[in-house]
């Protein structure tokens, strides 16, 4: 009984010191200046899923194709977005999207291409560790598209996401999201969750050909080192909160990126349904990254 007394205590005391610590930290980096990397203390690349934001605070934008083919609407849809991901201290950031949509009816051939629906992610980061991070990242989509168009929701959207990123050893992370979605005028509410397992390694540098061989990253790095490639397999999901509602829809993508120079990364990925229900047949994906 002395025995289990005496664990429990020191848990009890390790955690709270941890929570102190913990709470010291972000206080003291709350309005820090930005310590700018791309690499974790220990040396694990901080890379961008593609179907989410990451909980890390970065400073970087992305220039962002994307090809839906036949949509439950009817239609196949292009979409353009300039994507900027963007620090304020050492814990705040913020994330704008704004996209340009294209899409064609199937049936009638009528087309449409305007500005869709713009997306604004206040983030903080709340926990800040070696191997995991923790961030809130509020997503609200506001209703600039054109909905006789089919170029919009018609209505802001409320998403409160809760992000982590983990460190697994070797470069390789796994990220988890999830949070619901609420419609302000609709009152619709789902469900949304997505992870995304990586790893990263160097592969050969095409634009630093006849360059002496990359040194071994270690933490204090800033810059992903050219010829880095990063394999991803992402699966993201929706489940409607309202009786009556649309099915569940799950979709899972494999995506690759590679780091062309310390400040331009490619990106490329194929978002296709598994579940029995379906928002598309597929969704392509492409982007151009300008890393700070």
């Amino acid at each position: 009984m002395k025995y289990r007394l005496f664990v429990a205590t020191v848990i009890i005391v390790s955690v709270g010191s941890w929570c102190q610590s913990a709470r010291a930290q972000f206080f003291a980096e709350l309005f820090a200046p930005v310590n700018h990397t791309h690499f974790s203390p220990l040396g694990t690349p901080y890379v961008h899923p593609f179907n989410f934001e990451p909980p890390q605070i970065h400073q970087d934008a992305f220039f962002i194709y994307k090809y839906t083919k036949n949509t439950f609407e009817g239609s196949n849809e292009h979409e353009a977005e300039a994507h900027l991901d963007w620090a304020l201290t050492e814990r705040l950031g913020y994330v704008i999207g704004v996209p340009l949509v294209g899409n064609e009816d199937r049936v009638t051939g009528a087309q449409n291409v305007g500005f869709g629906d713009l997306e604004f992610i206040p983030r903080i980061m709340w926990i800040n560790h070696d191997r995991f991070v923790l961030s809130s990242n509020f997503s609200m989509t506001f209703p600039t598209g054109d909905t006789s168009r089919d170029l919009g929701a018609g209505e802001t959207v409320l998403s409160p996401y809760i992000t982590t990123w983990n460190d697994l050893g070797n470069w390789t992370t796994l990220f988890i999201n999830f949070g619901p979605n609420f419609g302000t005028r609709s009152g619709d509410a789902t469900f949304s969750y997505a992870f995304s397992l990586t790893h990263s390694f160097l592969g050969p540098s095409w634009l630093t050909c006849g360059k002496e061989e990359e040194e071994e990253h270690e933490g204090e790095e800033i810059h992903f080192p050219p010829g880095m490639l990063t394999i991803y397999l992402e699966m993201t999901g929706e489940t409607d909160l309202t009786t009556g509602g649309e099915p569940t829809f799950i979709e899972i993508m494999p995506g690759l990126s590679y780091i062309l120079t310390e400040h331009a990364e490619l990106r490329f990925g194929t978002l296709l349904p598994i579940s029995r229900a379906q928002r598309f047949d597929a969704q392509f994906y492409g982007s151009f990254s300008w890393l700070h």
